[in-house]
């Protein structure tokens, strides 16, 4: 048994005696207790709505938010340190976990649980009081702090961990293909459970997923065909680039993103059709096709700001607007051969837009 005495005068004795009682009471109790009133804790997370681009690839993050949320019950859970049996506390997974997804940022161990919605996952981290930052914290016994996590408190002390808050983080995930529309996440994703009350909490998530797209209406290119200026023989004197360049836009209505900080990029693919093939797919140069009589030069397909726009890969354009997104391109005639014949120059390609 511990004993301590009062030396100070009678008023200050009493003081310092009734601050060491309550240490040594504190020190007495074991594993966890709840304060008088509710005995559950239950966390509900609401990410708010949120936007992931249609043709994300998978293992995009969709968002990574900060938790810190009190217990809807008004609950309060103690737990104090005890060395045998040790104080611990799990928080098994409530639902699937997710297997083989490259998720960018995250180590292999780290687990994407599934949520109620097909090809959206999550990476839920825990941080104080599991975190292992204090005495009066539970430190994880595999060294992780994401769910499924267990943890131990290891250090002896006087102080309480209090488990009425969750703060931690969120990690959305595109895991798989999303089914086209809005999506409700509304799904409990781990519980808690300790040494000796067992089952004390559990976490949903919920939330709105969007996806971030345009739609192509009636003839979306600007000038279909696109039509070059007449040349001459004496314009074509060396291979390369030849005449002025003609622009042309493709406009993509009833565009959907978040309109105060956009995620989506368009993307488009170009590829040879009519005859057409690439020539230089990197520089986008691409031969002329069915119905041609010239020959020995072709077409370079350019960006907006004359950049070269390869051939056969999906390449980024442009950020999505909300509503209308015009995607700006320039083409032009380029000289293949040292010789080129005169005649119709005709030339295809066809496009895919794409939202990542």
């Amino acid at each position: 048994m511990s004993t301590f005495e009062c030396t100070a005068p009678r008023r200050v004795a009493s003081l310092a005696c009734a601050l060491a009682l309550g240490l040594l009471g504190n020190e007495a109790q074991a594993r966890c207790t709840w304060e008088a009133g509710a005995s559950f804790l239950t966390f509900q997370y609401d990410t708010g709505t949120l936007w992931v681009p249609r043709d994300a690839e998978v293992g995009r993050e969709i968002a990574d938010l900060p938790v810190a949320i009190n217990n809807r019950d008004g609950a309060q859970l103690r737990c104090f340190y005890e060395a045998s049996p040790p104080t611990t506390i799990s928080m098994p997974t409530s639902t699937a976990i997710a297997t083989a997804v490259p998720v960018r940022g995250l180590r292999f161990a780290d687990s994407v649980l599934r949520t109620n919605i097909d090809g959206i996952g999550a990476v839920i981290t825990v941080a104080y009081p599991y975190d292992g930052s204090g005495n009066n914290t539970f430190s994880s016994d595999d060294g992780s702090q994401t769910i499924p996590y267990s943890g131990t408190m290891r250090t002896p002390t006087a102080f309480n961990a209090q488990l009425g808050y969750f703060y931690g983080r969120v990690k959305l995930v595109k895991t798989g293909p999303i089914a086209p529309g809005e999506h409700v996440i509304d799904k409990e994703m781990f519980h808690g459970i300790t040494n000796d009350l067992g089952k004390v909490m559990d976490f949903t998530l919920k939330g709105l997923v969007k996806q971030a797209q345009c739609t192509l209406l009636g003839n979306p290119v600007s000038a279909d065909p696109v039509k070059f200026a007449d040349h001459t023989l004496a314009d074509f004197t060396d291979p390369g680039p030849v005449g002025t360049e003609v622009d042309f836009h493709i406009k993509l209505s009833d565009c959907e993103d978040d309109s105060a900080a956009p995620t989506a990029y368009a993307h488009i693919e170009l590829d040879g059709t009519n005859g057409s093939s690439a020539v230089d797919a990197k520089r986008g140069i691409f031969s002329l096709g069915t119905g041609s009589t010239a020959a020995g030069f072709g077409i370079q397909i350019l960006h907006g700001d004359g950049r070269e726009l390869p051939l056969q890969e999906a390449v980024s354009v442009k950020r999505l607007n909300v509503g209308v997104t015009q995607l700006d391109f320039k083409a032009r005639y380029y000289q293949l051969d040292r010789t080129v014949k005169d005649g119709l120059a005709k030339a295809a390609l066809k496009f895919t837009i794409s939202y990542r």
